[in-house]
This record gives C-alpha cells, structure tokens and sequence, in this order.
C-alpha cells in the first residue's frame, strides 16, 4: 500500500466519527496551549529580569575599582585592561556628586539614575555619530558642556498635599536648554561664616549646557550623563574657592596628564559570554570587580526551575490528551474490525494496517498542536494588550508574553510525537486481530 493510500484512508477514518476527532484534538489543544502558555511565561519573567539587570549598566559591563596603592586605576592599569581578550572598551570615569536644575525654573531638575561622571577625551573621541540621538559629541575644548545617555530624568516638584512628588517635564528641548550645575551645599541657616570664621561660599551655581543625548546604541552606560576633562578642571577651580572642596585632585607624580587617577572603570565586553573570562582576569591583576553574570546565572537558574515546573502543570493536560487518543483508538478498532479483517485478507500488511493507526493519531496530536499554537498565540496577544499592559504600568516594569519560533515548532512536534506514542499500542493491538476470526464475528 502506498503512503498516499495510508494517508488518504486515515484522514476517511478521522472524518468518520466527527464528534470523536473532534474532542479528542480539543484535549490535546488545551494541553498545547497549557504547556506554550507556561513556557512562555517563565521566558517572559526571565526577560523582565535580565532586562531590569540591563537597566542598571548593561549586560556586557564590569565595574573595576581598587582601594590598595599598588593597583591604583591610572593610565598603566588602563593599558592593561585594553590588551585583554574580548575587551571592546575601555572607560575610566570619575563620579561627581551634583544637583543640575533649569536655569530659568530652579524646581526643574535634570537626573540620570547614576548620576554625573567625568570620563577621558579618548573615550569621547571613539563615540560615533549614529550613536547619538540629537546633538553632537564633546571636544577637548569644550567647556560646561555634557552630553546624555539615553535614559535620562526631566521633572519638577509639585506639591501634593503637605509633600512633593516628582512630575515628569515634556515637550522641552533640552539642547535649547540652559541649566545650572550646583557645586557645594546651600546653607540654609544663611550663615555667611564656618565655625573657624571662614567668610568663604559653601555653594556656586555654573551654567551648564547639553551638547548631545547618546541612543540605545552607545557604549556609555545609559544611565548617567558625562563632562569630559576641560569641564572637569573648570568645576574644580570653582570648587577651591567653596568652605568644603568636594571635587579632588586627580593627577599623581606632579600632575601630569598621563598620570591621571579615577575611580572606577567600566569594561566593555564583545560579547555576554565572554564577561565571565575576562572578569577572572581582572581579578587576578588584584582588582576589585563587580558584573551582572552572577545576578544572571541566578536567574537563569531559577528560570529554569520555574519552567520546569510550569511545563510539569502543562503536561498533566498532555497525559490526559495522550489517554484520549488511546481511548478513541481503541474504540475505532473495536468499530473497524470487519474492514481490519478484509485489508488483510486482500493483501494489507502488518506495517500497512499499524502505519495507518499511527497516521491517524499522528494527526490527532499534529492538528491539536498546530491550533494549539495559533490559540496560544491570540491569548498572547490579548495578555499582552489588555492584562499585562495595566501589570506593567502598575508596577513600573514591563511583562510580556513572547512565543519563539522555536518553542511553537517544538510545541507542534511533540504533540504529534505524543498522538503517535498514544496510538502505538492500539495499532499493535489492530495487526494483532486475526482476519479469520473478525470476519467470521462480523
């Protein structure tokens, strides 16, 4: 017998008995459903993690810091850290601590979640055009100018009640925009002295302009906003002249710009997985490190905890579907008997009259799976719309159902692979039934 016989009399077989095909493919559809909605859901909360991990300074970043002498971040450590494998880049930076608020409206302030940093001109030199989002890049020779990244904070504060909450400011241009930058502490006592007689300021207030916000595509951290050196020297300057100096001196061995000390540096890796290597060896040079991968191996971790256990609830509804279709198999054997019993007598073989059961539940478990998946894909889309829309803005963070390629064809494949093993043994038990004595009971 021919394949395009087999298929063609299976797909008869099914059309016989209607009602049966059809509930018996809504049991392995609910059990589609269940288990893709399941997965889904846990990839779902693996991405808003690893996503919120991202927000906080990237996946491919490592924080290096030191507070021993002789592994000191100065232009000799840097050089280092450019030599090793999988380092794309290289950014030392110093973090100010400073209020920046509109010129013209003292209550509209200017933030990023990770405030101010100094980073070197050679690290401005390297960023590209497309990586701007409005604006242009800072020059060594620019002064009180800063450039953005893409994540960052315009508000004012409106009183509600007897406190202020943050208001969000749009439709401002902010490269338009002067600010002030706040070096000091304003003292609200207004005493004009310290306590040793110093007449000196404890506050100054210097204009400060955008020059340019960064996209998503930058490798500087997006959370932050960055002057480059000439700005840096221009602030220090003014802040000696306030009763507490809080910007320090950064150049060791006389000052000299090669020399210059900062605090902290972000390596930026080519690749995620590469973070972890490169990570080692920094630590082995005896420096402090600090990266997103052990927070995201916990994640993975109990993603894939949370997805087993989701796609154990899932298969419950697979084992009753699979009890189904023997159920519906067996009763079509108990059905087909006579026509069993006269394929066999005209010359159907054993591998013909099972191949056919097996299509038959083949198809049960493929057709169950294919709407399986197009269901599971609309209730995807109305979570996504209506439920998880209201979550996410309710909780400030985004939850979304994703259906990967890959997880529906597995979905399709092993509802099929589940109607064949369903229907093994009643197609054993079909080859087994005796031409003889089926024609004779019928």
């Amino acid at each position: 017998m021919k394949i395009k016989d087999r298929i063609d009399i299976a797909f008869r077989n099914l059309l016989r008995r209607k009602s049966r095909t059809i509930l018996t493919i809504l049991s392995v559809l609910i059990g589609t459903v269940s288990i893709i909605m399941m997965i889904s859901l846990s990839l779902a909360m693996a991405k808003q993690q690893r996503d919120m991990v991202e927000s906080f300074g990237g996946l491919e970043n490592i924080e290096i810091s030191s507070d021993k002498a002789q592994t000191s971040i100065n232009q000799s450590s840097i050089g280092k850290f450019k030599k090793i494998k999988h380092v794309k880049y290289v950014i030392p930076h110093k973090d100010l601590y400073t209020e920046i608020f509109l010129k013209k409206n003292k209550d509209t302030k200017l933030e990023a979640n990770n405030g101010i940093s100094l980073i070197p001109d050679k690290v401005f030199a390297q960023i590209k055009s497309d990586m701007l989002d409005s604006g242009s890049n800072l020059n060594p020779s620019d002064d009180l100018y800063m450039i953005l990244g893409s994540d960052y904070h315009l508000y004012k504060m409106k009183k509600q009640g007897e406190s202020f909450e943050q208001e969000d400011v749009e439709g401002l241009n902010i490269l338009k925009e002067k600010f002030m930058l706040r070096l000091g502490y304003e003292d609200m006592e207004n005493n004009p002295t310290d306590e040793e007689g110093n007449s000196k300021p404890t506050f100054t207030d210097l204009e400060i302009k955008v020059k340019g916000i960064m996209n998503e595509s930058s490798f500087l951290e997006k959370s932050r906003m960055y002057i480059n050196e000439k700005t840096y020297k221009t602030l220090q300057k003014e802040d000696k002249k306030l009763q507490s100096p809080s910007l320090d001196d950064m150049s060791e061995n006389g000052g000299k710009k090669s020399n210059y000390l900062y605090e902290n540096i972000t390596l930026v890796c080519d690749e995620y997985e590469n973070v972890k290597a490169v990570e080692d060896e920094v630590k082995s040079m005896g420096y402090q490190t600090s990266s997103s991968i052990d927070m995201i191996e916990e994640i993975n971790k109990s993603t894939k905890t949370i997805m087993l256990i989701l796609a154990g609830i899932g298969s419950i509804a697979f084992i009753v579907a699979a009890i189904g279709i023997i159920n519906t198999m067996l009763m079509s054997i108990y059905e087909r008997q006579k026509e069993i019993g006269l394929m066999k007598v005209i010359g159907a073989s054993v591998s013909d009259i099972k191949t056919m059961f097996l299509l038959e539940s083949g198809f049960i478990g493929f057709f169950g799976g294919l709407v399986g998946l197009l269901i599971s894909y609309l209730l995807g889309f109305i979570a996504n719309k209506f439920l998880l829309a209201g979550f996410a803005q309710a909780m400030d963070t985004a939850l979304e159902f994703n259906i990967p390629i890959w997880l529906g064809v597995m979905a399709v494949i092993f509802s099929s692979f589940i109607g064949i093993l369903a229907g093994y043994l009643p197609a054993i038990r079909a080859t087994k039934l005796s031409a003889i004595e089926t024609l004779r009971s019928n």
